[in-house]
């Protein structure tokens, strides 16, 4: 099989993990994305009110994601089809967290027996990982991922935030799946005042970082300007 060359189109994108509390504005950061660049969002939640207005326009297109075949399918679709491609600049995922319910609820299905657990997660854990980097690599697009926070201890018993995903295996390997991983949160200004922003790199609880090395720690959660910002050469 002979080597790919790298393509400008491997390079010239955006992808993200978000994770961030339910509320916090996660499913609006669609946004910020350029009334230019359409954005084909994935959404397991049943949760675009917030964003209705944009759907009305034909800003965001996409498919409810009911189960974990309906979001294999979505992956065809945007891998081969080639509308979709010339369609979308951006896919949204919301949120990963149901996508994981998604795969697990399949796999019981599949492995009805408690003797066959070994397997169910063993299944879980290849199913799901092989999807994430499937978008992850969909080159033709920028592509973000939402996903709720979960409080978890270490071997210390200390305290500390991951992503909210099922299965211990991929919990623990998730963010190192991506290049930028960004916690969403609000903070305060010194005269009080509560404004929302991302995380970028490894602060106190908050899992994140940044590979391009071109954020500042607090950045304004605008994905446009994220994007501007790291493509910059």
């Amino acid at each position: 099989m002979p080597l790919k060359p790298i393509k400008m189109e491997s390079v010239n994108r955006f992808t993200a993990l978000v994770i961030g509390d339910a509320g916090i504005g996660k499913t609006s950061l669609v946004r910020t994305i350029p009334d230019d660049e359409k954005v084909c969002v994935l959404s397991a939640e049943s949760g675009l009110l917030s964003v209705k207005d944009l759907v009305q326009s034909g800003k965001i297109q996409g498919f409810e994601i009911t189960s974990f075949q309906d979001m294999r399918e979505a992956y065809q679709h945007l891998l081969t089809d080639d509308e979709a491609q010339k369609t979308f600049q951006w896919i949204f995922i919301d949120s990963l967290t149901e996508i994981s319910s998604r795969c697990v609820e399949a796999m019981k299905a599949k492995y009805p027996s408690g003797a066959d657990s070994f397997k169910l997660w063993g299944d879980y854990n290849d199913l799901l990982t092989t999807l994430i980097k499937g978008f992850r690599d969909l080159h033709q697009y920028s592509v973000v991922f939402s996903c709720l926070p979960s409080v978890e201890k270490d071997e210390a018993n200390r305290r500390f935030v991951g992503p909210a995903v099922s299965g211990a295996s991929l919990k623990e390997r998730l963010t190192s799946y991506f290049d930028e991983v960004f916690f969403m949160t609000s903070q305060k200004t010194d005269e009080g005042q509560e404004y929302r922003c991302f995380i970028t790199q490894p602060y106190l609880r908050y899992p994140a970082k940044d590979r391009s090395g071109k954020l500042a720690l607090i950045e304004k959660p605008d994905l446009a300007n994220i994007k501007r910002k790291i493509m910059e050469v």
